[in-house]
């Protein structure tokens, strides 16, 4: 089966804009207006499969979008992300870069929080002791 990101067809029907490492593509489904994603032209499943320049051109290209649907959109927020592995959610083995407008009065049919973050009334900080454990964890691998 081809990869939806990568089959002329889809292209050709969703594609918003590119440049010569990616693509901004309309989400099939979008939860709101304007919700797309940023692809890189090279199938590659995951963020560390990114050369420096397609790294860099995706960013800009989620900064480009962000600015064009401030201006056109008038959002109250956007939320931003991606997915790795069928584990943490990734549909599709093609890495892409989600980018979803928030619209006011949007809340009540989506969440107000993004799957990166907890339920509000769930949040709970870290001690500072587990804090420390988990930074100087963390800081080996830098």
């Amino acid at each position: 089966m081809i990869c939806p990101f990568c089959n002329p067809e889809t292209i050709a029907k969703q594609l918003l804009y590119e440049n010569d490492n990616v693509r901004v593509i309309h989400n099939i489904r979008p939860a709101n207006k304007g919700q797309c994603i940023v692809v890189p032209k090279r199938h590659v499943t995951n963020i560390r499969d990114l050369t420096k320049d397609e790294l860099v051109d995706m960013i800009t290209m989620v900064q480009l979008v962000s600015r064009k649907y401030e201006e056109y959109l008038k959002p109250v927020g956007i939320n931003y992300g991606f997915n790795e592995g069928q584990y943490a959610g990734q549909m599709t083995e093609h890495f892409h870069f989600h980018v979803l407008p928030r619209m006011d009065g949007d809340k009540n049919r989506l969440p107000e929080y993004h799957l990166f973050h907890r339920d509000p009334q769930t949040k709970q900080n870290l001690s500072p002791d587990d804090l420390k454990l988990c930074v100087d964890e963390m800081k080996k691998l830098f």
